[in-house]
């Protein structure tokens, strides 16, 4: 069946594309002008809210999110597993709060997309130290600001996805030095809708997009020990929520 299926998983993965690409071309004199200053970051925030409802929308995916809790007052960091491309997209429906979102610097190659990561986002280079450090220091003058950030902190979709790669330090660091909450997120079924676009026989149809915001994680203390236990209790918040089969065991 799944074979049989193949022409329609592409058809519906070219559906995907034509939408992204055509909507962001519409938007994208709006988006220019936005970006061109720094006081209207905001405005273009709430463009970008506008795009990602559009989306969901027109490739026949509604956004189901379920909140464990209140979110906490600004400044926080986002943290949530990262299973699609679809995943930076809808993170705009479900958070009022604006945030910047940390990436990677290969999005700076994207034509077109790549201005958001030009402007306000903050792209990382991690392949350059010096690069690197300069996004870090970018995403702490956010949090000072008290601005949110928002960061995927497996750093990459892991092939195993939605099964979680372990966290890297970055995110936890900053929350510990800035002793700011951090609201772990859990995409459901991203990874349904599209997973990699390159495979392009891959499984993808419609979906509902589920999607569960966690209660807050607060760190306690300013030590070392302190980023590896507040690490440990975001991966354990996102990873529990997720279907048995992709949850991390004990060991693993």
């Amino acid at each position: 069946m799944k074979y049989l299926l193949a022409p329609v998983f592409l058809l519906y993965k070219l559906w995907i594309g034509i939408v992204f690409w055509f909507t962001l071309v519409l938007l994208y004199p709006v988006f220019y002008i936005l970006l061109s200053k720094e006081k209207w970051y905001p405005i273009a925030f709430e463009m970008k809210k506008f795009w990602s409802i559009l989306i969901s929308f027109l490739i026949f995916c509604p956004i189901r999110a379920k909140y464990k809790a209140d979110l906490p007052k600004r400044p926080y960091i986002i943290c949530s597993n990262h299973s699609s491309y679809l995943d930076t997209v809808f993170m705009y429906s479900i958070f009022s709060d604006y945030f910047l979102f940390v990436g990677k610097g290969e999005l700076l190659k994207w034509p077109l997309f790549r201005m958001f990561f030009k402007t306000m986002n903050i792209p990382v280079h991690r392949n350059n130290s010096r690069k690197a450090f300069n996004a870090l220091q970018k995403a702490y003058e956010a949090i000072e600001r008290k601005e949110c950030v928002a960061i995927y902190p497996e750093g990459t979709i892991p092939n195993s996805a939605p099964k979680m790669k372990l966290f890297k330090n970055g995110a936890f660091r900053m929350a510990v030095d800035k002793q700011v909450p951090v609201v772990p997120v859990t995409w459901l079924t991203n990874y349904l809708i599209m997973k990699d676009p390159g495979k392009i026989f891959s499984y993808s149809l419609p979906k509902v997009v589920r999607v569960i915001v966690h209660a807050p994680i607060h760190p306690t203390g300013t030590g070392d020990e302190d980023v590896s236990k507040l690490r440990n209790a975001v991966f354990a918040a996102i990873d529990s929520a997720l279907p048995e089969e992709f949850r991390k065991h004990h060991g693993e």
